[in-house]
């Protein structure tokens, strides 16, 4: 049975695109909603998910609006996604929105709109405040979702502060319906190797889609797949460094930095893991909050002294099932 499309339901839209992408080198001059991936800004393909809205806001610095798109900005900037979702919200009220149902989209998920129709229908089921993207590892992406306004409203206005407020924190007391992934509708683009996997595979995708005809696809009914269509520009090619080592991207050389460091520091670099680090700080900053991510992992590096490598890893285990458990309490 095809869902729905967007349209016949009738909802607003978030997309927040006010973060710093620490993991892309932001602090380095690196804009993540700019990104380009299959020849289109991260932004871009975002706005492109919901193109169908009554009313759509984008949550970022004014350096990114777009013709025809309100654009606003968390107060204060670099606030964390609750207090997009916050200015978000404030936005649409000011425009007279009214959508019972608002989709809040993050923008580094390029594929969002191929469940957009799926999650605003979920949204307006019986006895349910919205409805999240579950990814294949059965975790919820409670920023590719669709709420009902007056339960994200009354989440918002119980808390004491947005600011560097988790997500899970703000939607601990919702009920929400879940649209599994139809598959990769959740990857997003969180550092340079998922960057540039995702434009490897996004424009296969493309080229896929104009041999069978503009934007359709052999299982969806023949639906719009805003997810998956290109625009003419050619996309970005990393450059060698960063074929070889996705980490070695303009402002994000990590590798090269922790060998300098270790080495300054005396410290082994064998027993610096950054696979596992770099993950174990989204968990702390999406269940605890963003300002927790250095103190955490100084904590962590206080008592990995002088543990074996395999103990390290355990102890790093452990630090990011304490801090999922934290968002979840």
């Amino acid at each position: 049975m095809t869902a729905p499309g967007p349209d016949a339901l009738g909802f607003d839209a978030i997309v927040l695109a006010g973060g710093a992408g620490r993991r892309l080198g932001g602090a380095s001059g690196v804009v993540k909603p700019e990104v380009v991936v299959a020849g289109r800004a991260l932004v871009d393909h975002a706005l492109a998910a919901v193109a169908d809205a009554r009313q759509r806001v984008l949550v970022g610095p004014v350096a990114l609006a777009r013709q025809g798109v309100p654009t606003t900005l968390e107060d204060p900037p670099l606030g964390g996604p609750v207090a997009g979702v916050a200015a978000g919200l404030a936005a649409l009220g000011a425009l007279g929105a009214s959508a019972e149902v608002v989709v809040v989209l993050a923008c580094d998920v390029p594929r969002a709109g191929r469940v957009v129709a799926e999650l605003v229908a979920g949204a307006r089921a019986p006895g349910v405040d919205g409805a999240c993207l579950v990814d294949g590892d059965g975790r919820p992406q409670h920023l590719v979702a669709a709420y009902r306004r007056a339960a994200l409203e009354d989440a918002v206005a119980r808390l004491d502060t947005v600011r560097d407020v988790s997500v899970r924190r703000l939607v601990v007391g919702l009920t929400l319906g879940s649209v599994p992934d139809p598959g990769g509708a959740a990857a997003d683009a969180d550092t340079w190797s998922d960057v540039h996997r995702l434009d490897a595979e996004l424009t296969a995708d493309g080229t896929r889609a104009a041999r069978r005809g503009p934007g359709r696809s052999p299982s969806d009914g023949g639906r719009i797949d805003l997810g998956s269509v290109p625009t003419p520009m050619p996309p970005a090619r990393p450059t060698e460094d960063a074929m070889t080592d996705p980490r070695r991207a303009p402002g994000a050389d990590l590798p090269q930095w922790v060998a300098h460091l270790t080495e300054r520091l005396g410290v082994d670099p064998a027993l610096v893991d950054i696979d596992r680090l770099l993950p174990l700080s989204s968990d702390v900053a999406h269940s605890v909050a963003r300002p927790a991510v250095p103190v955490s992992m100084f904590v962590a590096g206080l008592a990995a002294a002088g543990r074996s490598s395999d103990e390290i890893a355990a102890l790093l285990e452990d630090v990011g099932a304490t801090a999922r458990a934290w968002g979840d309490a």
